[in-house]
């Protein structure tokens, strides 16, 4: 059998490490008899403390230390003279802070002097190790006792799930009664939180019948692991049924069960016994408002969340770290950005890190992309730690915008924050580069994610399948498969748009069925409405009007729209007649139904018909979205409508435009003379023309002009953008609200079938 003072290896090291020794004793927590107390607080020596506040501590500042407080080789102490209490409380503030090295030396130290066999001592041994996560040492220790205790084993089985090893803390307390003890409340506690990380409802409350015949129930910490435990099982019944059945309730109790409301969505009830609480004599604590902060946020009641605002303010809560950001939380869920703003202000040099992302979440999910910009700028500014929860929020405003500069630049404090192989990241990252139409920047941070996850393969297949590449996308969805990952309902989408982009019908209809069949996967309105494009766009108006028909769910606007928009593509006036009747019964002020009804009839020499269509729009002030395109120059984003001359380099823009019209004049439309002067009226100034144009004048020889607009891109115009980039030899890339147009040399990545 190994020595134990065969795994202290005394050896010089360097650690880094701050922090304060906490003041409860690990002889407390472990539940060791009264009579074995030695103090209730056991301070460290002045030396120790002057070593904690060390920011550097070497080999050397360790050897001074042990010499200077007499535990080093050197030292005088002999097995008499050294505090056991003051040992207990070392291997406490090793285990606290995380400093294994440090507590080998002291454990060397243990061994020399004779004291390994001392259960007090090796029991925090155990607990020092296995806070470390050093679970081998903590576990070799727990064999070399001459005697177990109840303590040594809630020690090793709190160190098993400190380090994740359920199975193995669950053998342990299955071992219990065979070793001669009986487990303690501390135990169970232990216990019933694993059942909780766990979920394992079963065994909780078998737990539960235990505690109940060893009359534990009584004591408030098993109880409150009771509710906790059945709150993270999702058994709320029974989790608010021993509330009302606990013998005493303190802070601890009142909060675990309103955390559980919480986490169910039950805020109403979450609320009302936030108020019982105070009622019964209970006053909240920083946890229990950061809670009640968060349900009355979600309740949607402005004037019930500033009335608890007030109390916070008045119990002096308002500025601390976690109630002020719970608050930033509150404000930000109604919607009250001033006053999420005006709350972070105030909290002045007391906001951390958190505050600031709760902010910047916030103003982000409010659709406030700049400002949170602006706010992510002061960070940056300030030279504030920043992380996972800054930069992904931060991205979706990027995104939003879309901003291609602001996604460079929030990806070049990524990767110098360390954070570009970061999963959730990197997911990000691929989104905004999605969105910003550079599919070849989204495929290098892909590349670079240590363990890409299955939103990290959806973002890169989504990338392909909008921009242009439906081939990749599909290769993509399989390869995924094959490494092991399975498909979610956003893996399947952004494959069948692929296929709907590129005209693959079967390759479509093979993986519809295989999410249904294959991989059990239940279509929602986006697949079924895929579909339908796929069969409509490829101009199987028919089948596409039969696929609607058979749907399990009962066809939604969204599901008719595509079919519409197949009809007006191959002049299918009957059915597209019948499509515009189901929507309009369902969302009867969709202006785009009028519009496009109205502009099939003139096709189809049905004036009347036509004016009617027009007529019905004015009489029920349905007014059409007006086109808008953008374009980001110089960190800028300059907005352009139909004909808008309000831009101060409007003149400017306008002769560009004119020169690309006359070189392109006789060959973009020489196959339809007729139609030329009806084009020119009502086409060559559209806005997306006006932003390239602006684009072309403004950015350097060779740089892509990336245009963003509101409507689907028009015939005419797409036209226009093939043979300007041809001329210009320039890359264009366009984002219509349905998906990305790459033009090079006279081409675009759709194909032109889109």
């Amino acid at each position: 059998m190994l020595s134990i003072s065969k795994i202290c290896l005394y050896k010089p090291f360097s650690l880094s490490f701050a922090g304060s020794v906490k003041d409860q004793t690990l002889l407390q927590r472990c539940n060791f008899p009264a009579t074995c107390i030695l103090r209730e607080q056991v301070p460290l020596k002045n030396e120790c403390r002057v070593f904690a506040r060390m920011p550097e501590r070497t080999g050397t500042g360790v050897s001074t230390y042990l010499r200077e407080t007499g535990t080093g080789e050197n030292g005088d102490y002999a097995r008499n003279d050294l505090d056991i209490s003051h040992l207990i409380s070392v291997l406490k503030f090793c285990g606290g802070e995380g400093c294994l090295e440090f507590g080998r030396t002291y454990h060397g130290l243990i061994a020399k002097t004779g004291l390994d066999g001392d259960e007090f001592v090796n029991t925090s041994l155990i607990d020092m190790y296995a806070k470390c996560g050093d679970i081998d040492s903590a576990v070799m220790v727990f064999n070399q006792m001459p005697r177990l205790d109840v303590a040594s084993r809630n020690c090793l089985i709190s160190g098993y799930a400190n380090c994740g090893l359920f199975e193995e803390a669950f053998r342990l307390f299955m071992n219990y009664e065979s070793w001669g003890n009986k487990p303690n409340s501390y135990t169970y506690s232990s216990m019933l939180a694993i059942c909780g990380t766990l979920s394992a409802i079963k065994e909780g409350k078998q737990l539960h019948a235990q505690v109940v015949k060893m009359q534990y129930l009584s004591e408030t910490a098993v109880s409150n692991a009771l509710l906790t435990m059945y709150c993270k099982c999702e058994a709320m019944a029974d989790a608010e049924s021993l509330f009302e059945r606990l013998p005493q309730r303190n802070i601890v109790s009142w909060t675990a069960i309103i955390h559980g409301l919480y986490q169910h969505e039950g805020f109403e009830k979450a609320m009302r016994l936030f108020c019982l609480m105070r009622e019964s004599g209970i006053e909240p604590n920083d946890y229990t408002f950061t809670i009640a902060l968060a349900s009355c946020g979600n309740m949607k009641n402005i004037d019930n969340c500033r009335l608890l605002h007030g109390l916070v303010i008045k119990k002096g809560m308002a500025l601390g770290e976690f109630v002020g950001t719970a608050l930033i939380d509150m404000y930000s869920e109604l919607r009250e950005t001033d006053d999420a703003e005006k709350q972070f202000k105030e909290m002045g040099n007391l906001t951390s890190k958190v505050s600031r992302n709760a902010l910047i979440k916030g103003l982000v999910q409010n659709e406030k992309a700049n400002e949170a910009l602006d706010a992510f700028s002061e960070m940056v500014r300030k030279d504030a730690a920043c992380d996972e929860f800054t930069f992904s929020p931060i991205l979706k405003a990027c995104a939003s915008l879309p901003s291609f500069m602001s996604c460079q630049q929030i990806h070049a404090q990524v990767v110098k924050a360390n954070f570009d192989k970061n999963t959730h990241v990197g997911s990000s990252l691929i989104e905004a580069y999605t969105r910003c139409g550079s599919v070849e920047d989204a495929e290098k941070v892909f590349s670079r994610i240590s363990a890409p996850d299955v939103v990290s393969w959806n973002s890169v297949i989504k990338a392909y399948s909008q921009n242009g590449n439906p081939r990749r996308a599909i290769s993509l969805f399989r390869r995924m498969i094959i490494k092991g990952f399975r498909p979610t309902g956003s893996t399947f989408l952004a494959v069948l748009s692929a296929c709907s982009h590129s005209g693959k019908i079967q390759d479509g209809q093979e993986i519809f069925q295989s999410m249904i069949n294959e991989f059990g996967v239940s279509p929602e309105e986006a697949h079924y409405s895929c579909m339908v494009d796929l069969l409509g766009r490829s101009g199987q108006i028919e089948k596409a009007l039969d696929f609607i028909n058979n749907t399990p769910i009962k066809p939604t606007a969204s599901i008719w729209r595509p079919l519409l928009a197949a009809c007006r593509c191959h002049n299918n006036l009957r059915i597209a007649e019948f499509a515009a009747k189901h929507i309009l019964a369902m969302d009867p002020n969709d202006a785009t139904v009028y519009v496009t009804l109205s502009n099939m009839y003139i096709e189809a020499g049905l004036l009347e018909n036509a004016e009617n269509q027009r007529k019905l729009m004015k009489l029920k002030e349905i007014t059409k979205e007006p086109g808008c395109s953008w374009i980001e120059v110089n960190n800028k984003i300059h907005k352009f409508f139909s004909r808008d001359r309000t831009h101060p380099e409007s003149e400017k823009i306008y002769d560009k435009l004119k020169q690309i019209m006359m070189l392109i004049k006789g060959t973009a439309y020489s196959t339809n003379a007729d139609s030329l002067q009806v084009k020119e009226d009502f086409c060559l100034y559209h806005s997306e023309k006006l932003a390239v144009c602006f684009g072309l004048i403004s950015l350097a020889a060779g740089k892509p002009v990336r245009i963003f607009k509101n409507l689907r891109v028009c015939t005419d115009c797409h036209m226009f953008m093939k043979f300007a980039s041809m001329i210009t030899d320039r890359v264009i890339i366009l984002s219509d609200n349905y998906r990305f147009h790459h033009f090079n040399k006279g081409g675009c990545s759709c194909g032109d079938y889109w």
